[in-house]
């Protein structure tokens, strides 16, 4: 029998809405079923998006969501609220024997009376929902949760490899650019620094802290290659704060500094 998975559940829901919805799993389930879509995995909406593309604006944002994320492991209970930036979420803790499998967000939603409302928020009205209630809100992540927990008591005995280290690698996909931390990590997925260090090894093949700076220094190369920001800029924006380490790990793994990458590019 065929059983809908969880990205085609969460496109349904979504669908003629600007309700964005994303899960971050906390256990080792994984499961064809459960394979989400890279814009479900952490939060990709416009105002989001902007609201990240400063340094400054991607570590309030990190703050808000390991906080919010945080409460929902601890207290085991949905809860909504405001985030950093005025935006309206829900957040909804998937819980099985007492272990919380996973935390739903669902959020892009404005709220029918802001304070202070920014000039951002007017700018990007348009993309968001508006008028949708808390009721609404649960009734999703119900619905979400039920078919979670089948689909994992359904498909997971054919459990390969642990999810948790996909979603160490969607998180540093989403945050490389702040000040990431292997304890940071290991506390936002309540796990033991050392444990989560030694599985992310064992199947990657290479730590957690080398996965971050290879990830910032692909970035590097991209930026590079697209414009003519001064390069301790391009260290800064992908979350080198030394820009002399940053070119010593640069040489290291492209062969080339930094600005010879930049103009052998050039000449090409």
């Amino acid at each position: 029998m065929h059983h809908t998975n969880l990205k085609d559940l969460i496109f349904c829901l979504e669908y003629g809405t600007n309700i964005h919805i994303n899960i971050v799993f906390l256990e080792n389930h994984i499961n064809n079923k459960l394979i989400l879509q890279q814009k479900n995995v952490y939060h990709s909406k416009p105002y989001c998006t902007f609201m990240k593309s400063s340094q400054d604006g991607l570590s309030k944002c990190v703050k808000c969501r390991n906080k919010a994320l945080n409460k929902a492991v601890m207290e085991k209970r949905g809860f909504g609220g405001l985030c950093i930036n005025g935006v309206y979420e829900y957040c909804y803790p998937v819980i099985e024997n007492d272990s919380v499998l996973a935390v739903i967000f669902l959020g892009n939603i404005l709220p029918t009376q802001t304070k202070n409302e920014s000039e951002f928020i007017n700018q990007f009205s348009h993309t968001f929902e508006k008028d949708f209630s808390e009721e609404k809100c649960k009734s999703f992540c119900s619905i979400l949760e039920n078919q979670i927990k089948f689909l994992i008591k359904e498909y997971d005995k054919n459990v390969q490899s642990p999810i948790i280290i996909t979603n160490i690698k969607n998180y540093i996909d989403e945050f490389f650019a702040s000040d990431l931390s292997v304890s940071d990590i290991a506390r936002v997925f309540n796990y033991h620094e050392k444990y989560l260090g030694k599985i992310f090894k064992k199947h990657i093949n290479k730590s957690i802290h080398e996965y971050i700076n290879d990830k910032r220094l692909n970035e590097a190369q991209k930026l590079l290659r697209n414009n003519s920001l001064p390069i301790v800029e391009i260290a800064s924006q992908v979350g080198f704060n030394n820009v002399t380490y940053f070119n010593r790990l640069f040489r290291k793994k492209f062969n080339l500094s930094p600005t010879d990458y930049r103009n052998q590019q050039n000449t090409n």
